[in-house]
């Protein structure tokens, strides 16, 4: 029998296409477009939207070697990035062989270290092929990467190294969503000194340009860009390029499974922190923490039950919330419950949602990366 899952995840491909047109518009000719897919491709699921990112983007960037393979082994066989080092891959011979998969996948590997050039080194003798490397500096975001006054030095070794083609060269703001451009602009500077000392070749990528930057920073475009969060239709911060239409991926919706007539004073959820000042239809609605629906957003959020919005109210369970639906009275058992909306104007967006818990649009959506809860279709 194949069980019902409790919650769907809408996917639209109408709003990946719109949003990588206005991107592209903004960024014009001659700028490759790197589509970000970590984390489940943020919490959407790659194994259904990687087909309408390649087809949309010049490259795909990961975190990890899982989800470099993950996606080899989906069926995607354009260019790919993974962003974390070398050395993310393990220590000793267990790093080399996993790395000399990926070089024979054709993954393009990140480098920071000497350390990563020597295993990359060993795992493309193993694979008896060559390693594509993008060299990460750390412009100011003291995170990754390699440092400045090393990185010329990094270059010059793996230009030496047997097995190695030097491919990328990139840097990651830290500030780029700020109204402050100080940061970003000491940050370009520094990298601009990278650059412009390492006498790399033209056909060695340049790259900073996340989401933020790639839309508000016309100097950060360079050779290529990084999209990820703008891509799935939200913003990285409400006053970044608000001229710019995006449409958000994502809708989750549940169902109303319970509805309570109870009387004014009456307590809702754990702890009790909800107390019905009047009244109160209260709805139960299958969803929670478990699923990926903060915990933070008890007594704050509120969904959408068919054309009215109705409030949560009491704690965020892991596998419910309650509504308030007194002003809901037509709603019944079996009626649709949209918990994130893909009007990124409605107060369930994924960035409105964030707001009430006191997020980012990031952890909400990513939040659903591993729910095995859900039903996720692909929409027109």
């Amino acid at each position: 029998m194949d069980m019902k899952h409790i919650l769907r995840v809408e996917l639209s491909q109408a709003a990946i296409r719109h949003n990588s047109r206005v991107i592209r518009d903004r960024l014009g000719d001659g700028v490759k477009l790197c589509a970000v897919v970590k984390s489940d491709a943020y919490g959407h699921g790659i194994d259904l939207l990687w087909p309408i990112l390649a087809e949309v983007s010049d490259c795909l960037a990961v975190a990890s070697a899982a989800e470099a393979i993950e996606l080899r082994t989906l069926g995607y066989e354009g260019a790919l990035l993974m962003l974390f080092c070398a050395r993310s891959c393990g220590v000793g011979s267990d790093a080399v062989a996993v790395l000399a998969e990926l070089i024979r996948q054709h993954v393009a590997l990140t480098v920071t270290d000497p350390a990563d050039v020597e295993l990359i080194r060993l795992a493309a003798a193993a694979a008896c092929s060559e390693a594509l490397i993008h060299v990460e500096v750390d412009s100011g975001m003291t995170r990754s990467g390699v440092s400045p006054d090393h990185a010329r030095n990094l270059l010059e070794l793996i230009r030496e190294s047997e097995g190695l083609r030097l491919d990328g060269l990139y840097t990651q703001l830290a500030a780029a969503d700020d109204e402050d451009s100080t940061a970003s602009v000491k940050q370009l500077d520094i990298f601009y000194i990278v650059v412009n000392d390492s006498s790399i070749n033209s056909n060695v990528c340049v790259h900073c340009a996340n989401s933020a930057a790639a839309v508000t920073r016309p100097e950060t475009k360079m050779d290529m860009v990084r999209v990820g969060l703008m891509l799935y239709g939200s913003r990285p911060a409400p006053h970044v390029a608000p001229d710019i239409e995006l449409r958000p991926v994502l809708r989750l919706v549940s169902h109303l499974m319970q509805i309570h007539e109870v009387s004014r004073g009456t307590q809702v959820g754990y702890g009790l922190t909800y107390t019905c000042t009047r009244p109160s239809r209260i709805g139960l609605v299958p969803g929670g923490y478990g699923d990926g629906y903060p915990r933070a957003l008890s007594d704050t959020a509120c969904v959408r039950v068919g054309d009215t919005m109705a409030p949560v109210v009491g704690r965020v369970s892991m596998d419910q919330i309650s509504v308030d639906l007194t002003d809901v009275p037509g709603a019944i058992v079996g009626d649709e419950v949209e918990l994130i909306s893909n009007n990124a104007q409605a107060p369930n967006s994924a960035a409105n949602l964030a707001a009430a818990a006191g997020t980012i649009p990031y952890e909400i959506l990513t939040n659903m990366a591993l729910c095995r809860r859900m039903d996720r279709v692909l929409m027109e």
